[in-house]
């Protein structure tokens, strides 16, 4: 497998705390390893990783780690709903019963086989069950999961699913679950074939279980379902890389469309924050007194001169208003998923002073600071400072505008320095818009350069989005990828952005010796200070526009990955 490790980070920067949510309850009669026991922690960690990317606004169900031995075994994993989302609904004690999703301690001594991937492979299997819960597949879970060994539950589940419903269930767990795996960080491509075949040999099932598919055919449902993420993954990618390299709205075209097949938070969220950051960009030079907080590189909008590549600019006030309504809409379509999403909420608050409604952004940000100091996010805590700073200041409240400015300030956020500064008649130094060293850096990934020409390859992938608002080009991707590298064409109308990005296990290194592990010290210590910085939760992005390389470094500041990119 050849998973592009770079900017593999959620652009959304708010973790919420799941907290005991994922924690096994006591009132479940189900044998489970104690919580502090290191394979339930381990294990525990995947499951709230992934539970978190699927963004539902619905509460993980209990996870279970069945111990070696134990009576409980129904074998492999399952998923019991309980009673949840049913009215008059108990069991023979007229009680009602908490879902939970379980796992045996067995399966992660089996998976250590996978080496490395283990992680991966249980998080894959974690999602599996956990899309069974969210998409309400009730009992077609626990059979969908090899718990078909026992015969009453087998003749159970044949009351209530038929072949096909098996299949179609079995095929969307696959499906979705690998890719929220994917979204929550895990390798999730490629390793389902290569997990049922272990599974498969570890517990000696039979080939063929009536009703349900048969050993070849499961793979097999693997396997075409990973052929479709191979299809969706690398749009959700491309979205990231735009983003970063500022094609805003085509970034939130391709987030916007991957919605309506994965309607996760985050997913409407980063839409919101790319239509908001291209409506910025249409602002006059200087028109704008704030640095807004969702915005990652704050300063870019309050330079004097334009730097950008585009040669025209819509600034008409019709056009902004569209695109800011357009992220407020998204980031409430976050919201409607998860009201208690501090993220969105700060970010709406802020689009929300951009639109012209101070009072209301102002109840916004006090709202997502309320959420922020509950959920003890102090990131997402100084942006909602900001924005209800800024609209505090639209309002004519000056003195608690510089308050929260200046408490922002004091957890380092940036547009919190700067919004001080501003309320206080300073002259604000803006950050250097990079001090690139010169010489030379012709970059090659893999060997290509990002000007080379893209080879056609029957393995590409290929995906193609045609506008449907007035202005709005045809947004064309296609893939190839190579050995521990992977090759990326964006056509946007007469525009072509070509990517070559570093994948897993790449050993090589740039032209200044970079290699994966390399500190970020070490990358400015060779090529200087980077153009722009975006920071995202799980560390940060440093674009060197000259050389026309980005590196990936995570929050320990080692390189993670780069990738090499030229736009014709």
């Amino acid at each position: 497998m050849n998973i592009p490790m770079l900017f593999r980070q959620t652009l959304t920067v708010a973790l919420l705390a799941l907290g005991s949510a994922v924690a096994v309850s006591h009132a479940l009669a189900i044998e489970s390893l104690p919580e502090d026991h290191p394979k339930f922690q381990a294990i525990s960690y995947i499951y709230a990783s992934v539970a978190r990317a699927f963004g539902t606004g619905r509460n993980p169900p209990s996870l279970v780690v069945v111990p070696v031995n134990s009576k409980n075994r129904k074998h492999i994993a399952w998923t019991d709903s309980g009673t949840e989302g049913s009215v008059g609904v108990e069991d023979a004690a007229g009680q009602l019963q908490q879902g939970y999703i379980a796992i045996e301690e067995k399966v992660y001594d089996i998976l250590a086989s996978l080496g490395a991937e283990r992680d991966d492979g249980m998080a894959f299997l974690l999602g599996h069950e956990l899309a069974h819960y969210y998409l309400r597949h009730g009992w077609v879970s626990d059979f969908g999961n090899l718990s078909f060994v026992s015969r009453d539950m087998g003749k159970k589940m044949q009351r209530v699913a038929t072949y096909e419903e098996t299949i179609k269930m079995e095929t969307e767990a696959d499906y979705f679950g690998g890719f929220y795996g994917y979204l929550a960080g895990y390798n999730t491509l490629g390793v389902a074939p290569r997990l049922f075949e272990l599974l498969y040999a570890a517990y000696r099932l039979p080939e063929k279980i009536p009703n349900y598919p048969s050993r070849a055919d499961r793979v097999a449902i693997a396997e075409r379902s990973e052929e479709n993420l191979r299809k969706m993954v690398p749009v959700y990618e491309t979205g990231k890389r735009l983003l970063i390299l500022e094609h805003y709205e085509e970034a939130a075209r391709l987030f916007e469309h991957l919605s309506h097949t994965f309607p996760s938070r985050e997913m409407f969220n980063n839409a919101g924050i790319a239509y908001a950051l291209e409506a910025l960009r249409l602002y006059p030079p200087g028109k704008l007194l704030f640095a807004y907080p969702f915005e990652y590189d704050a300063e870019t909008r309050l330079r004097t001169k334009e730097t950008r590549t585009r040669s025209v600019i819509d600034t008409s006030e019709s056009r902004r208003t569209h695109l800011l309504q357009k992220a407020a809409d998204s980031f409430e379509s976050a919201l409607q998923r998860d009201r208690e999403y501090v993220t969105a909420v700060a970010n709406l608050a802020a689009v929300t002073s951009l639109i012209g409604d101070p009072d209301i952004a102002i109840s916004y940000a006090s709202r997502a600071v309320t959420l922020a100091r509950r959920q003890n996010e102090s990131q997402i805590l100084a942006a909602a400072l900001v924005s209800r700073g800024i609209a505090l200041a639209e309002s004519g409240d000056r003195d608690r505008a510089i308050m929260d400015f200046a408490a922002a300030r004091n957890y380092g956020l940036e547009s919190g320095s700067y919004n001080f500064a501003v309320m206080q008649g300073e002259k604000t130094h803006l950050r250097s818009a990079g001090n690139e060293l010169e010489g030379p850096h012709r970059e090659t990934i893999g060997g290509h350069t990002a000007i080379d020409s893209f080879a056609k390859s029957k393995d590409a992938v290929s995906f193609t989005l045609r506008g449907i608002e007035a202005g709005q080009t045809t947004i064309s991707i296609n893939i190839r990828r190579g050995e521990g590298w992977e090759e990326i064409k964006v056509a946007m109308g007469t525009r072509i952005l070509k990517m070559i990005a570093t994948g897993r296990g790449y050993e090589g290194t740039t032209a200044r010796a970079i290699k994966v592990g390399s500190s970020a010290s070490e990358v400015k210590g060779k090529y200087g200070t980077p153009t722009r910085l975006v920071p995202s939760r799980q560390g940060n992005s440093l674009v060197y526009q000259k050389a026309g390389v980005v590196f990936g470094v995570d929050r320990d500041e080692r390189v993670v990955g780069w990738m090499v990119y030229t736009l014709l």
